[in-house]
């Protein structure tokens, strides 16, 4: 056979093989009971990359439901359910009152990944400019997932949270009684880092823009990469690369004993969603956010009582095992299949090596081990 031919075929034979290897050590490993209840309200397409990458690690791992089967993205959780977008059908699955005492004793732990929502122009009319991002068709922290909190707290089973747990569009009295419950203390504020804030960059917010003209003499000065920050009552800050930071993707900036704990970089970029929330001292902080801004950048944030380090991560210091995560952790769009592959995060790092996106240097080196190390210890203590 031509040289040039059998080399091709060997390096995929090789390739097959090792892929084959990987999948048989994967379902070698024992299964991992483990009845995980996850609520996701903001799924406006069939991707659900909200909880995609949080299934994926469920899935690596061999953690399964009850009856041994491993976890569907597409059914196995809470929240808003995408039927068919061009008639526009959608369904929802929420707790009710009577089930959350009977759901609490059989559930293992929770997980919220984000209660934001589904709205109009993402469901309705995709797209559109003209629709303020404010109209809600489905989403919001309500009394009965507050009450699933409380009382699986109470049992001192693990809770996971993340961004937008108790923002909007959830009411200001629900809010409350969330960060009473867990010690935290939202400051109001949002944000995100964008690669451009040029308006001719199809894919930045119109909302954002609109609202910050509204309050800045109809000026929109930014051309650059940048951080928008956003308040619950509207205001729209804005820190520029160059003009008001030093470096323009916010760090993740881990403590040492958080890095030797769970095996963590001792940075990482991180461009989601974030939201600035204060810890109160029965909790640890375990990460922090940082935005590099100088003196332009500063004078901004003290404008607004803010500073430009605060918490990423933050644990209960009590009994009840609790961790919240101060930003849009779980939206990563990792495909599904790889979950059922050996070793598979090891590969990444060996292919990617230094050409990681941002998101994807996150999820792989930041939250797979981070909450697959948080699952390990916490199914260990259900064994003894």
């Amino acid at each position: 056979m031509n040289k040039k031919i059998l080399i091709p075929i060997i390096l995929v034979g090789l390739v097959l093989l090792t892929l084959l290897g990987s999948w048989l050590l994967w379902s070698l490993k024992d299964k991992k009971p483990l009845n995980v209840y996850i609520l996701d309200k903001t799924v406006p397409t069939f991707e659900r990359t909200e909880h995609k990458s949080f299934n994926w690690i469920l899935n690596h791992n061999r953690y399964t439901k009850p009856n041994g089967d491993l976890y569907d993205i597409n059914a196995d959780y809470y929240g808003f359910f995408p039927l068919n977008s061009k008639t526009q059908e959608f369904d929802f699955k929420s707790i009710r009152i009577h089930e959350i005492e009977e759901i609490a004793n059989n559930t293992d732990m929770l997980y919220y990944t984000d209660t934001y929502g589904v709205y109009y122009n993402e469901w309705y009319k995709k797209g559109a400019k003209d629709v303020k991002h404010t109209q809600k068709v489905y989403g919001g922290l309500n009394q009965n997932d507050y009450l699933l909190l409380r009382e699986m707290k109470e049992q001192n089973k693990l809770i996971i949270t993340e961004f937008n747990l108790y923002n909007a569009p959830t009411n200001g009295l629900i809010r409350e009684k969330v960060e009473n419950l867990f010690g935290l203390k939202w400051s109001g504020w949002t944000g995100k880092y964008y690669h451009s804030l040029d308006t001719l960059n199809g894919k930045f917010p119109r909302w954002i823009v609109n609202l910050y003209m509204e309050q800045n003499n109809n000026q929109w000065p930014f051309r650059n990469a940048g951080i928008v920050l956003v308040h619950k009552f509207g205001t729209i800050a804005v820190l520029e690369q160059e003009t008001h930071l030093t470096q323009e993707v916010p760090y993740i900036l881990t403590k040492q004993e958080t890095q030797e704990r769970f095996g963590l970089p001792e940075k990482v970029h991180y461009p989601q969603w974030f939201d600035i929330t204060f810890s109160e001292d029965q909790n640890n902080v375990l990460a922090n956010f940082k935005m590099h801004v100088n003196s332009s950048g500063d004078s901004i944030l003290r404008k607004y009582n803010l500073k430009p380090v605060f918490p990423a991560v933050i644990e209960s210091k009590s009994d009840h095992l609790f961790y919240y995560f101060g930003g849009d952790f779980a939206e990563n769009k990792v495909n599904s299949k790889t979950a059922f592959f050996e070793g598979y995060p090891n590969l990444v790092s060996v292919l990617k090596g230094e050409n990681y996106k941002y998101t994807d240097k996150f999820y792989w080196q930041f939250y797979v081990p981070m909450m697959t190390q948080i699952l390990e210890d916490y199914y260990k203590s259900l064994e003894k």
